[in-house]
């Protein structure tokens, strides 16, 4: 198990500072530092992840610092985590009396010795085996595979099943809930997760035919079975019947796409005979693995990513020894088709974007992306891979 640091502070100096302590004093330490810039995208990585260290910057552009003290402490799975407050105000004293969770104080900026000293701590914890096994298979004789995505591609998990024409579900254990993907016969159908505020974080859709009432009813019916609400009003009559299948298919990708947030985490696929029935009846998709991770991944910001996994702007993207025919296979839009089409490896990605007119932005996330699905690799100007992705495309162990 990987142990996680999130660092929540509208500049990324500490958690780049602790980066590079690890790379440097721990390498191969099974540590993830997970960053935010903000107290309410800090929010939203607790909802993937639950780090075993907090350090907490007391000047953000939204919330307080006794803001976010209250609603942790407030949530029984993150009271018990450890925060430290780098602390510019001085004004911290009242905080640790009224706080049990604020455990340590110090100045900011947070110079390098008190990073590594926290560091230190977390690396020689023992590792966590907190939340990992709700929703697992009941039968280890039903696991047909099992990894972790420190050690090989999440898309391996998906090839594997797409490849063996599975039928049953794929579950990537992020903390809180984990993410399933139910697969029939290699094809897959929807992806879902009992934690309803994580499925529908950010989601545009107004439920104004449904009461209140119906809609809690329907998140309590995820929480037990992972059946996406929007799926439960459909069948109600509470959503117009040729919206159902599009909304859960969105909103399914952009539950996948939060994976990449959480650092690294593991995984299994349970075989199933019977899915379950609002599986059964849901349509498949006709996406192989990698045109369906492609889709998924076009919802993952970069500002939501650990640093390891964020492209900079001065690397140099080029394909990767296979990567040329396996674009080819892809349903790319206009914008991605002529940006791959103009990588020839011998130009940064700042010269490539402006020739290729694509927004620096959108050309680092499409990067991103066919960093993640193998395609190209990304060259920093110190000459080192730019996203820290396993260095294996080997299959997930079979059980």
């Amino acid at each position: 198990m990987f142990q996680k640091v999130l660092v929540i502070d509208e500049q990324p100096a500490c958690a780049e500072l602790a980066e590079k302590i690890l790379a440097q004093q721990y390498p191969g330490a099974p540590v993830d530092i997970l960053y935010a810039e903000s107290g309410m995208d800090a929010f939203d990585r607790l909802q993937v992840a639950l780090p075993e260290l907090i350090i907490l910057s007391d000047s953000l552009p939204d919330l307080t610092t006794e803001a976010i003290l209250l609603r942790l402490a407030g949530d029984p799975l993150t009271a018990q985590i450890p925060v430290c407050l780098a602390n510019a105000s001085g004004e911290a004293d009242a905080l640790e009396d009224r706080y049990a969770n604020l455990r340590k104080v110090v100045v900011s900026p947070m110079g390098r010795d008190a990073v590594s000293e926290l560091l230190a701590k977390v690396v020689s914890a023992p590792r966590p085996v907190r939340g990992h096994t709700e929703g697992a298979a009941q039968d280890s004789s039903r696991v047909a595979f099992s990894g972790h995505t420190g050690f090989f591609h999440l898309q391996a998990a998906l090839q594997m099943a797409h490849g063996d024409r599975l039928t049953g579900v794929l579950r990537i254990f992020i903390d809180r809930s984990p993410v399933e993907l139910y697969v029939s016969k290699g094809r897959f159908v929807l992806a879902t997760t009992r934690n309803h505020t994580l499925y529908c974080r950010e989601s545009p859709v107004v439920l104004d035919m449904a009461s209140l009432g119906q809609i809690t009813e329907a998140q309590q019916g995820q929480s037990i079975s992972g059946c996406p609400l929007f799926l439960y009003l459909g069948l109600k009559g509470l959503l117009p019947q040729e919206d159902v299948v599009p909304l859960i298919r969105e909103h399914g990708h952009r539950l996948f796409a939060t994976i990449w947030s959480a650092g690294r985490v593991p995984f299994e696929f349970e075989r199933m005979e019977n899915l379950p029935e609002f599986v059964a009846k849901f349509p498949a998709s006709g996406d192989d693995a990698d045109n369906w991770v492609l889709v998924s991944l076009r919802h993952s910001a970069m500002a939501e990513l650990p640093l390891s996994l964020r492209i900079v702007e001065t690397g140099s993207p080029v394909y990767t020894r296979r990567g040329s025919e396996l674009v080819q296979r892809l349903r790319l839009t206009d914008h991605e088709s002529r940006f791959a089409a103009g990588v020839n490896g011998a130009e940064s990605l700042l010269s490539l974007a402006k020739r290729t007119a694509v927004d620096m932005k959108e050309a680092r996330e499409m990067v991103f992306r066919f960093v993640t699905l193998g395609i190209m690799d990304y060259w920093t100007g110190l000459g080192l891979p730019g996203a820290a992705l396993p260095s294996t495309r080997r299959r997930p162990t079979a059980v």
